[in-house]
C-alpha cells in the first residue's frame, strides 16, 4: 500500500473492496480498484484521480475514497488539496486512521520533523504500543538529533512484533551512525520475515535517500 500509502490506506486494500461497492455493481467497483492501484503502482496519478471521482460522484463522504484523493494529491505534490481532503475525510469519520496518519506524512514530506512528530505522538494517546507510530515518532527524533528520545522508543518496539518496525528502526539507526552493513542487515532481517508489509517503510527511507536494498 505505500508512499503510499506514504499513504497506508493502499495496504487496506481488502477493506476498500468491501467498502466501497455500489449497489449492484459489486464486481465493477472491485475492477475499478483494481484499476486505480495499478495507476498508483504506474505513477499514472491523474488518471487514478479521475477513476477515484466517478466513485466519489456515486459514494459520496466515503472516508477510505477520499483519503485516496488525498493521497493521489499528496503524490502529485499539492499538500494543501491533500490536507483539505483529509481533513473532510475526519469530519466523516473523526479518528480515521489513514487520514490521521496521512496529515502526519504531509509534515515529514515537508521535512517538517518537529511536527510530524508531534503529530505521530498525539496520534498514539489511543495506542502507545502502535509500532508504526512508533517508529516514525523515533525516525523524527533521530532527524531533530534527540537520538537519547528516539532510542528510548527504539526500545519500546516489541520484537520481533507485528510489523517490521523494529528493523527498520534500528536501521535508521545504524545507518545515521554510518554502519551501513549492518542497517542492511536489519532490512533484509524484515524482508524475509514480514515480505510485502516492508514496502511504506521502504518508501520512507526512499523519501529520506537512504538506499539499504
Amino acid at each position: 500500500m505505500t508512499r503510499f500509502v506514504s499513504l497506508l490506506v493502499l495496504a487496506l486494500a481488502g477493506c476498500v473492496h468491501a467498502q466501497i461497492s455500489l449497489p449492484d455493481e459489486e464486481m465493477r467497483s472491485e475492477n475499478a480498484l483494481e484499476a486505480i492501484l495499478k495507476d498508483f503502482e504506474n505513477e499514472d496519478y491523474d488518471e487514478a484521480l479521475a477513476k477515484l471521482d466517478a466513485i466519489n460522484s456515486h459514494r459520496p463522504n466515503d472516508p477510505l475514497v477520499l483519503n485516496l484523493i488525498g493521497s493521489v494529491y499528496t503524490k502529485k505534490g499539492d499538500y494543501v488539496t491533500a490536507r483539505s481532503v483529509f481533513d473532510k475525510s475526519l469530519e466523516v469519520e473523526p479518528g480515521f486512521f489513514p487520514s490521521l496518519y496521512n496529515i502526519g506524512e504531509l509534515h515529514f514530506l515537508q521535512k517538517n520533523y518537529s511536527e510530524a512528530r508531534d503529530h505521530f505522538q498525539a496520534m498514539r494517546s489511543d495506542d502507545s504500543r502502535h509500532e508504526l507510530l512508533q517508529f516514525k515518532v523515533a525516525l523524527c527524533d533521530m532527524l531533530l538529533g534527540e537520538d537519547e528520545r528516539a532510542k528510548k522508543i527504539m526500545q519500546a518496539i516489541k520484537y520481533p512484533g507485528d510489523s517490521p518496525a523494529w528493523y527498520y528502526a534500528h536501521a535508521a539507526w545504524e545507518n545515521k551512525r554510518g554502519n551501513t552493513s549492518k542497517a542492511r542487515e536489519y532490512v533484509r532481517g524484515a524482508k524475509y520475515i514480514f515480505g510485502p508489509k516492508c514496502s511504506l517503510f521502504d518508501e520512507t527511507f526512499k523519501t529520506l535517500g537512504i538506499q539499504l536494498d
